[in-house]
C-alpha cells in the first residue's frame, strides 16, 4: 500500500523592493518595531528550561538518534541513485521500509522451488561466486534429512585447480557419489545411472561472459528442460555494470532462482536485487557463512531486509570507527 507525504503549504518568500526604492514607513502604528537580529530568540530563561528538559529525556532514554531520511537509508543498502528516485517519486514517506518490503516482494518474489521435492538441480554463476560450497550445503542438508543413499553430486568443473578435488571431499564426507562431467554424454550418463537417486545436484564450472565454453555448457543444461531446477548464484558484492555485464550470458535460459551468496562479506547487496527485479527473477536462497549446511537459508523478505539494513549499519560502524579506512565515503 502507498502512502503520501501529508502536503505542506510551499514556502513563499517575501516580495522584495526595486533596487534603488523606498520603504515607506508603516502605517499602522500597532505593528511591532523589527527584532534586531543580534538579540537571542529565545530568553536566557527559556533556552535553560528546553536545555534542562533535553538532558531529562537523554538520562531516562539515552541520546535520541536523528531520524535518517529514506534516500539516505536506501543509499546506503546500494540501490542506484536512479531506482532510488524511482521508489521515491511520490516522496518520502514514514512506512518507506514496509513500501520497500512490498516493492521487493512483488517485483522479486520467492521461489517456488522446495528442496522437499525430488529433483534435478543445477548451480549455475559467474566465477568465485561459491557454487562448490553451496553445493555441499544443499546436498548436505538432503543426506541429513533423507540419508546418503538419496542423494547424488556431478560436477562439470575441471578447468579450476582443485574444484573437482574439494568436491570430492565433501562427496566423501556424506558418503555420496561424485561423477566428473566432460560432456552432454557423460551427463546424460550421469544422470541415467543415478536415476534412483531422489536428489541429484550439479555444480558447473565459473567462466568469464566472453568465453565461448560458458554458452556451450548453458546449452547442456538448457536441454534438459523441466525436468531440472536451474538456479543462478550471485555473490552479493556483485554490482554497477559489472552486475549486468557478467550476468547477462545466463538470462538466455530458463532460471527457477537465484541464491545470493556471502551475503556476510559484503556491506551493501541492494544492486543484486535491483538486477533481480529487472529480469523477474525470484530469490531461492542466500547464504552467509562457510558453515556446511547451515549457512543456507530459504529466504523470507522480512529476512533479506533485516540484512540490507543490518549489514549497511556494521559498514557505518567500522567506517566511524576508521575514518581513515580507504573505502570511506565511497558508493557502493
Amino acid at each position: 500500500m502507498r502512502t503520501h507525504p501529508e502536503k505542506t503549504e510551499a514556502f513563499q518568500p517575501a516580495q522584495l523592493p526595486a533596487q534603488g526604492a523606498t520603504i515607506a514607513p508603516s502605517q499602522s502604528s500597532t505593528n511591532p518595531s523589527p527584532r534586531d537580529i543580534s538579540q537571542p530568540l529565545a530568553s536566557a530563561p527559556l533556552r535553560d528550561e528546553l536545555q534542562a528538559l533535553k538532558q531529562l529525556v537523554e538520562r531516562r532514554w539515552g541520546p535520541q538518534p536523528v531520524q535518517q531520511s529514506a534516500q539516505e537509508a536506501l543509499r546506503e543498502m546500494g540501490f542506484s541513485e536512479e531506482w532510488i528516485s524511482e521508489f521515491l517519486e511520490q516522496g518520502e514517506c514514514r512506512e518507506w521500509e514496509l513500501k520497500l518490503l512490498n516493492t521487493l516482494q512483488e517485483k522479486v518474489g520467492i521461489s517456488q522451488t522446495s528442496l522437499e521435492k525430488p529433483g534435478l538441480f543445477v548451480l549455475l554463476g559467474p566465477t568465485g561466486s561459491g557454487k562448490t560450497t553451496s553445493i555441499a550445503k544443499l546436498a548436505a542438508a538432503q543426506v541429513l534429512r533423507h540419508g546418503p543413499h538419496s542423494v547424488a553430486l556431478l560436477t562439470t568443473d575441471t578447468y579450476r585447480i582443485a574444484g573437482v578435488e574439494q568436491l570430492e571431499i565433501y562427496a566423501r564426507i556424506l558418503g555420496v557419489p561424485l561423477d566428473v562431467i566432460k560432456g552432454p554424454e557423460d551427463l546424460l550418463k550421469s544422470l541415467e545411472k543415478h536415476r534412483d537417486r531422489s536428489w541429484i545436484f550439479i555444480d558447473t564450472i565459473g567462466m568469464g561472459p566472453r568465453d565461448p565454453r560458458l554458452n556451450e555448457q548453458l546449452q547442456w543444461f538448457a536441454a534438459l528442460g523441466a525436468d531440472a531446477q536451474r538456479f543462478l548464484l550471485i555473490p552479493a558484492s556483485l554490482s554497477g555494470r559489472n552486475l549486468a555485464t557478467v550476468l547477462q550470458p545466463y538470462t538466455d535460459i530458463p532460471l527457477s532462482g537465484a541464491i545470493i551468496s556471502k551475503i556476510d562479506e559484503t556491506p551493501a547487496f541492494a544492486a543484486v536485487l535491483e538486477w533481480l527485479a529487472a529480469q523477474h527473477l525470484p530469490v531461492a536462497w542466500y547464504s552467509d557463512g562457510q558453515k556446511v549446511p547451515e549457512d543456507m537459508h530459504e529466504a523470507p523478505w522480512e529476512q533479506i531486509m533485516n540484512l540490507l539494513k543490518m549489514n549497511s549499519a556494521l559498514h557505518k560502524e567500522r567506517l566511524a570507527d576508521d575514518p581513515g579506512s580507504r573505502y570511506h565515503g565511497t558508493q557502493l
